[in-house]
């Protein structure tokens, strides 16, 4: 029997510089249990507050881009899987061996594959060297995190049906959202929640769209209205 397509998750991203202001922000969306955590507001705050998160119910993904030699972040990787986080993220350019390793590591979290950074285009590749067409790029480094282990990839909306067309039953998280209205700010290659949705994302890091709204509550509520209309015309099609 067929196993129904989970229905894609958006995570709210906590982008704030203290646990009293990530914490104020999640009481603004009391009903919401999915939330992202960067490198910032992590190292101001440490495991212990994402453990204390995660006991009392939320879902916690870790966008930490973990990037050093394998054992290194083999060992990060088991410590977070330990307090109960849900998935986080490392760079694919760490290579193979690392990319192996952290998916060892995860004892059940899903780690993911940053493959080339949304606030990146292809002049700053060839700045680093790497001469070869972003979506190429980006391309390759799919396939090596999918033979790593890893559960899927980063990746922008731009790049998102080549990386779907290359990992049948990945898992996509798509940053850079942006509705019309929105300024793309410091991202190169944005996409609409909608686009995101029909795109295939598994997961959409919602954050300055919502957070840096006139009126977040009902921007999230517009949101929650697309994620619905959006199931709801997926399962007419099915």
């Amino acid at each position: 029997m067929t196993q129904p397509t989970p229905a894609p998750v958006m995570w709210i991203a906590l982008d704030v510089p203290t646990q009293q202001d990530a914490e104020k922000l999640m009481a603004r969306f009391s009903r919401h249990r999915h939330y992202k955590v960067g490198m910032e507001l992590f190292y101001r705050m440490g495991p212990e507050a994402v453990a204390k998160w995660i006991e009392d119910g939320q879902v916690i993904f870790l966008d930490l881009k973990l990037h050093d030699i394998p054992q290194t972040v083999g060992r990060a990787v088991s410590q977070l899987a330990g307090i109960g986080v849900r998935m986080v993220t490392v760079h694919v350019h760490g290579g193979p061996a690392m990319c192996e390793e952290a998916a060892r590591q995860g004892r059940g979290m899903d780690v993911v594959g940053v493959s080339v950074l949304t606030s990146l285009g292809q002049g700053d590749l060839e700045m680093l060297g790497i001469t070869r067409p972003l979506p190429e790029h980006v391309a390759e480094l799919t396939r090596l995190a999918r033979r790593s282990g890893l559960a899927g990839v980063v990746t922008s909306g731009e790049e998102l049906a080549l990386v779907r067309a290359l990992w049948p039953g990945g898992r996509f998280v798509v940053p850079g959202i942006r509705s019309a209205q929105d300024s793309p700010g410091d991202q190169k290659r944005v996409i609409s929640p909608e686009g995101a949705l029909w795109g295939g994302a598994t997961d959409l890091v919602i954050g300055r769209t919502l957070t840096q709204s006139p009126d977040p509550e009902q921007k999230y509520d517009e949101l929650e209205q697309i994620l619905a209309q959006y199931l709801k015309e997926r399962a007419a099609n099915d």
